[in-house]
């Protein structure tokens, strides 16, 4: 299945602050460094002031590519941070999450992409945090409560169709839903994506088409491109002077 997080509200600032600084020094670490690899290198601490700098003369959509760029940059390190919080809530490998990205999405909006989720439906079940969410279901929802109940009771003896239609719904349920969102908010705010989380869909039987990475086209000449990055390294810091 596939999980879309849509996002509300984004510090853009904050996220530059947190991941252009590790992404720097990845750069930096390249054996075979490209163009950009290069100048983010030279920029060093520097880096970041100045990108932030530049975010107040983007416009929103130019701001969302920029975050865009940063989660793609970050993505291992997001995911494993997202499936551990999910471990703490489920259980150790209930829910595992395949791929993690970020979809600029048409004008000013921005959604991340869980894709290639595996899920073992009847630990899921099983899980403190369903039950809770069962207990916690208002009277109104009595029926809706005695059903999920019944699954949890007979859950063994469920097939697979049946486990997976049942633990989709739980995981489309408010109670259930509203836990999910906090967790994955607090995991990659821990990352130094500041996000707040809207609201989450899940889709059974997603599959997420991931394009090709553009390969470097070698735009800047190297006859002269280490004196043209120092150059405009040391524009910019002036500027900031």
């Amino acid at each position: 299945m596939d999980v879309c997080l849509d996002i509300e509200r984004i510090d853009h600032e904050a996220c530059v602050r947190a991941l252009l600084p590790r992404l720097v020094e990845h750069c930096a670490a390249k054996a075979q460094p490209n163009e950009l690899d290069k100048f983010l290198a030279r920029l060093g601490p520097d880096a970041a002031p100045a990108a932030c700098a530049l975010l107040r003369d983007m416009d929103a959509d130019a701001k969302d590519r920029m975050i865009v760029w940063l989660i793609a940059s970050h993505e291992e390190r997001m995911r494993a941070s997202a499936n551990r919080h999910l471990a703490r809530l489920f259980g150790a490998g209930v829910i595992q999450i395949g791929r993690l990205l970020a979809v600029d999405r048409p004008g000013s909006r921005l959604s991340l992409r869980a894709a290639n989720v595996a899920a073992d439906w009847a630990a899921l079940l099983r899980s403190p945090a369903v039950g809770e969410g069962i207990d916690r279901l208002g009277s109104e929802n009595s029926v809706l409560k005695g059903a999920a109940r019944l699954v949890l009771q007979m859950g063994s003896h469920l097939s697979n169709e049946s486990l997976e239609r049942q633990g989709v719904a739980l995981l489309r349920s408010e109670r259930v839903k509203r836990r999910l969102i906090a967790v994955m908010q607090d995991a990659l705010r821990q990352e130094g994506l500041a996000v707040t989380i809207a609201d989450l869909t899940v889709e059974q039987g997603g599959t997420l088409s991931v394009s090709a990475e553009r390969s470097d086209e070698g735009l800047i000449p190297d006859a002269f491109e280490d004196d043209l990055m120092d150059a405009l390294v040391a524009q910019i810091r002036k500027m900031r002077s």
